[in-house]
């Protein structure tokens, strides 16, 4: 794996170190640079080469979501901050992960992984087809065709502009967004738990917490979502 060069936009001293020494644990990643405030970065950012952005939404100057939506070629960001109600509006700008501070070690892991299937899917994405027929999802991957039964499918996982389709048995990409994904689902077997999740109903187990277990995989359950989840399983 090549060596991703980092970039930190915080404007709390003690929240940089922290995603410094986090992200320190990983070989592949490399800071490249960590800043106070967005218009600190700007010159550095626009030298180009870096791999990804993690950053702050409350900063002094410009918050992180509007400097972002100012770069013309923006690299791929994590956006790490104290204020949910921003979560749309960082995905709408194609945010990779959107997390809350205090940060913990496993969740920014959990972002970082997400961050490297999304490169590997940008890298081979001219391999990658869909078509629904009836009950079947026909996915090509390169030369190989894969006929997928929509009963087979546990959940469904937003990467920017793809979706990810997890199976017991394997994992697939497709390049439809999740929204476009579930256009074409049966209404009534599939059921929106985040802005990056949905599942199949039949494949739920349960509620742990704010987590969601389907077949034994744990997902974030989203505010905005919660009521009608909950009214479902109670059903």
């Amino acid at each position: 794996m090549k060596n991703l060069h980092c970039v930190i936009i915080d404007d709390n001293r003690l929240d940089r170190m922290l995603l410094e020494e986090y992200i320190s644990r990983h070989s592949f990643l490399s800071i490249a640079g960590s800043f106070h405030n967005a218009v600190e970065s700007l010159e550095f950012i626009q030298r180009g080469n870096i791999d990804l952005l993690f950053i702050d939404v409350d900063m002094p100057v410009i918050n992180g979501i509007d400097f972002l939506k100012s770069l013309q070629n923006p690299p791929p960001c994590i956006f790490v901050t104290v204020h949910p109600e921003f979560a749309i509006d960082a995905f709408d700008i194609q945010a990779i992960d959107y997390l809350l501070k205090p940060v913990k070690q496993e969740r920014l892991d959990r972002a970082i992984q997400r961050t490297l299937e999304l490169f590997e899917i940008k890298a081979k994405a001219v391999e990658y087809s869909l078509l629904f027929e009836n009950d079947f999802l026909m996915i090509k991957e390169g030369t190989a065709v894969s006929k997928v039964n929509i009963h087979e499918i546990l959940y469904l996982e937003a990467l920017t502009n793809y979706t990810k389709i997890i199976t017991a048995r394997k994992n697939y990409i497709t390049l439809n967004n999740l929204k476009n994904f579930l256009d074409h689902l049966p209404v009534d077997r599939f059921l929106r738990i985040h802005r990056s999740y949905a599942v199949a109903i039949d494949k739920i187990q349960g509620l742990d917490g704010n987590d969601l277990v389907v077949a034994e995989h744990r997902l974030p359950l989203g505010k905005t979502y919660r009521y009608e989840v909950k009214k479902l399983i109670k059903a």
